[in-house]
């Protein structure tokens, strides 16, 4: 799905030396298409700053730019329904998940969940949504479910926890340091941990003993039109429906805990 210039730009922004926050602003007010050698006059800037802006916004050359702004000068014009747009994001997010998908390394992260009663949810902000629905879904199945979501708590855990324990640590980024010493502690007690990321150049990776991962969100749906956490929720809800596949013993408590919700 191509991206829209104007979030893109937006995306950007703090990143932009003074000269490019000019050149951002022309843009961002929808300004007509110029010439690089016309921009660079009637902004007073050299024709070198607005290529370099440009690459800053992770274009190949000026003449991309204009394309990109010609076009979403025209989507903007139609009236695209807001449904339309978030279900094809969605739809582009998913098909990308899909892509990701590996069974024999969803096998190695459920066989891991059955082998540990006790599991330890490690995941900061939007990650700690997914956690809550992780323990929402295996406290139905017999599993007892810590969500930490403070690097202190997250820190103390991985101290605290035992060798019979499971850690799994979510991090779309993949970049959190907290969470790296976390996983080198838990590592070093020789406990179980698992790892849900979108970076698979992440330095978490080496510390984990089964990675998933999930799709990385683009720039335009990073600024909040997705919610954050669905990568993150679209793999744990394949975690799931394998596990239940794979032990079907848990269904037996699975109804239980249904008889109990429906009272």
């Amino acid at each position: 799905m191509q991206e829209d210039i104007f979030i893109l730009i937006e995306s950007c922004r703090l990143n932009f030396t003074s000269v490019e926050q000019v050149i951002a602003d022309y843009h961002l007010s929808k300004q007509p298409t110029m010439t690089i050698d016309k921009l660079s006059e009637h902004l007073a800037v050299s024709k070198s700053s607005i290529r370099r802006f440009c690459k800053k916004i992770g274009l190949a050359n000026y003449k991309e730019l204009v394309f990109l702004y010609k076009l979403s000068l025209n989507n903007d014009s139609t009236n695209l329904s807001v449904s339309s747009k978030i279900t094809a994001a969605y739809h582009s997010l998913a098909t990308r998940s899909d892509s990701n998908y590996s069974q024999a390394v969803i096998d190695a992260f459920c066989e891991r969940l059955h082998q540990h009663k006790i599991i330890h949810f490690f995941g900061k902000g939007f990650n700690s949504y997914a956690a809550a629905d992780f323990q929402f879904k295996f406290s139905r199945v017999g599993k007892y479910i810590r969500v930490i979501a403070d690097e202190n708590s997250i820190l103390m855990s991985a101290n605290f926890a035992n060798e019979d324990e499971l850690i799994v640590v979510a991090s779309l980024r993949g970049d959190d340091e907290d969470l790296l010493e976390a996983m080198k502690i838990a590592k070093q007690k020789n406990i179980s941990v698992l790892l849900i990321t979108s970076n698979r150049y992440s330095h978490l990776i080496p510390h984990s003993d089964v990675t998933l991962l999930a799709a990385s969100l683009t720039k335009e749906e990073a600024l909040g039109n997705i919610s954050p956490q669905i990568p993150i929720l679209i793999q744990l809800d394949m975690v799931y429906e394998r596990y239940i596949h794979l032990y079907a013993d848990s269904l037996s408590q699975w109804l239980v805990s249904e008889q109990i919700l429906h009272k």
